[in-house]
């Protein structure tokens, strides 16, 4: 049976941002592609497989809960560069991310004021009669091993992770997450819903970002691979692999 692959798009794009700073000769672009291939190669496509790539779009709707979500992410980022160059390297990896959707049968799915978070809980559970591997290296996608379908790649370890708790990540969550810019523990029954509405992406999520998500999986039709069109030709060889076109042709 085909499964569901889902990448952290945002997880991965960063990465390659900053080993681009690190190293300037190699394209960020190019990185990113490559991260992707090579965890691919880790977890073995079949040709029947469903690869997505979810990415955040625009201001999150949990900001409109809790102002202080996230609240830091911006700052630290200028911290590292600043904002224009930001927007530079936010519109380059856009562009190139049309260029992909066109050549690879993967999908690139944003939806406005969700996160790639959102987009991973709403695939766990809508493919529920599929196996779902996630990757990505957030630890908030542990809590999502709950779901007896979902499996979570690691590309730091480049393994799969084994979580003998799920539930424990989401409570821990609830009483707070540096990360997220979520300090204060709940101190009554109404903070402790507001930050579980916030945090929780075993269960369903608000209406209007569950059916939005879903909007977008019930409308992806058939693509297909073209590798001409790839803006690397030296990925060719590699997209070929994972696909056994070399075999298929043997």
């Amino acid at each position: 049976m085909s499964k569901i692959i889902l990448f952290d798009g945002g997880n991965y794009m960063f990465k390659a941002i900053f080993s681009y700073k690190a190293n300037p000769a190699v394209p960020m672009t190019y990185t990113y592609c490559k991260m992707l291939i090579g965890d691919l190669k880790k977890v073995k496509v079949e040709a029947d497989d469903m690869i997505i790539v979810a990415q955040d779009f625009a201001r999150s709707w949990r900001k409109n809960i809790d102002k202080n979500y996230k609240a830091q992410r911006k700052a630290k980022r200028e911290d590292s560069m600043p904002p224009e160059q930001w927007d530079e390297i936010f519109k380059d990896f856009n562009q190139f991310f049309e260029k992909l959707a066109q050549s690879l049968p993967w999908y690139f799915i944003s939806v406005l004021h969700c996160e790639s978070d959102d987009i991973a809980s709403v695939v766990s559970r809508y493919y529920k009669n599929k196996e779902v591997i996630l990757l990505s290296s957030d630890r908030d996608w542990e809590m999502l091993l709950s779901l007896p379908n979902t499996k979570l790649f690691s590309p730091i370890s480049k393994k799969f992770k084994k979580v003998p708790n799920p539930m424990k990540v989401l409570l821990e969550k609830i009483q707070g997450d540096v990360s997220d810019n979520l300090l204060e523990k709940p101190t009554s029954e109404a903070e402790y819903d507001k930050r579980k509405k916030i945090v929780d992406l075993i269960h369903e999520l608000p209406d209007f970002v569950e059916n939005a998500i879903k909007d977008e999986l019930v409308h992806l039709l058939p693509k297909n691979l073209y590798t001409h069109k790839l803006p690397y030709k030296s990925l060719v060889a590699d997209i070929e692999k994972i696909y056994k076109i070399g075999e298929q042709n043997a």
